[in-house]
């Protein structure tokens, strides 16, 4: 059964603009706007989202297919969504149940697929009991986490720091019974971290780059050179070259463990059910389809 002018239904209708030059009619489909409210006591979470759904609608007493959208409903806009047909083209009524209980009835199926599929999926991350924003990409939380990691080590970081400038005052004495005189600079690694905690904690890829490198993150001179460059007694020399290696294998340590709390992220998902979907607009969709 076709009619060319608008059909005469119960429920409200909608027809989707602008008609290709192509279509030879319209074909009925269902819209359904939805408010779902993902709650999670756990995640301490309120989270909103709203979302269009379509799908054909079938013929008879069957259910509609909302897995195979006629077209991605996300892409939709308001204006798109006209309240009387922009051409004047047949509409396709043979076999279709267009009334409110039909409505109803898929509206019902549509909330059950819902809460059966929908998951809104975060990152958890146990060692802190923090949980991703919505949305949020796992390196953005993994370098958010990083930072507070960082944070958390701080004392073990002023215990290494008081460690190695006790052994350059030790090396700094042994210097002076030697007669040799030369003021060491402090290791002042808190500073180090701070100025390249971005560096440091970017990302997993980053870090694994900074800390297989042959770089020299610590224990400068005042000059900014490294204290094996500027010694010039080779027993002192190999002392702080030892001393550099070791401090600088401690720290690469301690902000890998700090890396490695802060990527230990597990997948969260939090799902819905029927009471927390809201439906806020349905009805038909008349979309132009070829003849």
């Amino acid at each position: 059964m076709l009619t060319s002018s608008p059909p005469s239904l119960s429920v409200p209708q909608y027809w989707l603009a602008p008609v290709p030059d192509a279509a030879g009619g319209y074909r009925p489909a269902w819209l359904i706007e939805c408010r779902l409210k993902f709650h999670s006591l756990r995640a301490r979470l309120k989270h909103a989202d709203e979302r269009r759904f379509l799908a054909w609608v079938p013929r008879g007493e069957g259910s509609p297919d909302w897995e195979a959208p006629p077209l991605d409903p996300a892409g939709l806009t308001d204006a798109q969504l006209w309240k009387a047909p922009p051409r004047e083209l047949p509409h396709r009524l043979q076999g279709y149940l267009l009334d409110d209980d039909a409505l109803a009835r898929h509206a019902d199926e549509l909330a059950a697929w819902l809460a059966r599929r929908e998951k809104l999926r975060l990152w958890f991350n146990k060692q802190f009991d923090a949980f991703s924003e919505v949305g949020e990409a796992r390196e953005s939380f993994i370098g958010r986490l990083a930072e507070s990691a960082a944070d958390a080590i701080e004392g073990e970081l002023a215990a290494l720091t008081a460690r190695v400038n006790l052994k350059l005052l030790q090396v700094q004495a042994a210097a002076e019974r030697k007669g040799l005189g030369k003021t060491l600079p402090e290791a002042k690694l808190n500073e180090i971290l701070n100025d390249r905690r971005q560096e440091f904690f970017s990302s997993a890829t980053r870090l694994e780059a900074l800390f297989s490198s042959s770089e020299r993150l610590i224990v400068t001179a005042e000059d900014n050179q490294p204290l094996t460059r500027v010694i010039g007694d080779p027993d002192l020399r190999e002392t702080l070259l030892h001393i550099e290696m070791d401090v600088r294998r401690q720290l690469n340590d301690l902000c890998t463990r700090c890396l490695e709390a802060a990527s230990a992220c597990d997948p969260f998902e939090v799902g819905l059910q029927p009471s927390q979907i809201a439906i806020l607009r349905k009805g038909v969709l008349w979309l132009p389809e070829p003849e």
